[in-house]
């Protein structure tokens, strides 16, 4: 990863369904100030996640939203975007198109990050929002094409991996009703299950107690927290502390909601509403493992690759 001169820089996380733009530069004390961030559903990865390529359609989605960025970047006075591929970008046989379009149109380079780099970013930026312990924590993060964990304690890294089983690519492959019945959400969960055999092998032998949620769809799990307990999700907080109890209950209401109940809902953004319920079911399937307790951290991957241009 190349290094940036000057203070302030703007990372650009390209996932299969949001686009996240982070503009920041170093703060008094040597962390990471934010400046300017932004999240907007591009659904990059819609009509083609599981076909290994990019519809037309999701490509002008994509370009349009990097054409936002890429304004609120000169706005913020910063000349160039480091711009991150993942999952979609990564896996379509036509992603060389859409990166070709980006640099001819706005001069904006993109990288593609394969899953175990993604995993050591996304660990990076977690350990900027959450203070980790000797014992070993799971971090998980789910995009729409592939989900992302890691084992870490306050010392090292001990375990990662990248599985190709994102909310998106769970949508297209199972098409459920609206509401899920339980003949699909059994065959859902048992689908995870079989997919998810080597992190269960691993959580066996290390017995991490507590899951921490590195932003996207735990992002939306916070705001939910928050408007059940009845606060308020502050801008300047990075962490949600809450148990499995407080998480299966909120999941109950979720998992058994129709999409035009949840576009109601306060705290799910537009763009969330459709992939939520999947996103539940892979967190339970993690849950059911074993943990008690939860962490959501604001920080993931463009944290960690800002931290990284910056230091």
């Amino acid at each position: 990863m190349t290094s940036v001169t000057g203070k302030r820089i703007a990372v650009a996380d390209l996932g299969t369904n949001t686009f996240s733009l982070l503009i920041a530069e170093r703060g008094a004390e040597g962390g990471l100030r934010i400046l300017h961030s932004d999240e907007r559903g591009v659904f990059l990865g819609l009509g083609g996640i599981n076909k290994g390529i990019l519809t037309e359609e999701a490509i002008g989605r994509g370009l349009e939203v990097l054409r936002i960025f890429v304004d609120a970047a000169h706005e913020h006075g910063v000349d160039r975007i480091s711009a991150f591929g993942t999952s979609a970008l990564r896996n379509a046989s036509n992603a060389p198109d859409f990166l070709r379009l980006a640099k001819s149109m706005f001069g904006v380079e993109i990288s593609i990050i394969q899953g175990d780099r993604e995993a050591d970013l996304i660990l990076e930026g977690t350990r900027l929002a959450v203070p980790f312990s000797a014992k070993p924590m799971l971090v998980m993060d789910i995009g729409g094409g592939s989900v992302e964990f890691i084992l870490a304690t306050d010392k090292a890294l001990m375990w990662k991996h990248s599985f190709e089983i994102g909310t998106t690519r769970l949508l297209e492959q199972f098409v459920p009703s609206d509401p899920l019945t339980l003949n699909e959400y059994f065959r859902i969960c048992a689908y995870l299950d079989a997919q998810l055999q080597p992190l269960f092998a691993v959580m066996e032998r290390h017995w991490p107690a507590v899951l921490i949620g590195s932003a996207g769809a735990f992002d939306t799990l916070a705001e939910l927290v928050c408007d059940e307990s009845g606060e308020e999700l502050r801008a300047d907080q990075n962490t949600v502390r809450f148990t499995n109890s407080v998480f299966d209950a909120l999941k109950e209401e979720i998992i058994g909601s129709t999409y035009d109940e949840r576009s109601v809902m306060r705290a799910i953004p537009g763009y969330r509403v459709s992939t939520l319920t999947m996103a539940l079911i892979l967190i339970e399937r993690v849950l059911a493992q074993g943990i008690e307790h939860l962490v959501w951290s604001r920080y993931a991957m463009k944290e960690g690759i800002a931290w990284r241009l910056l230091r």
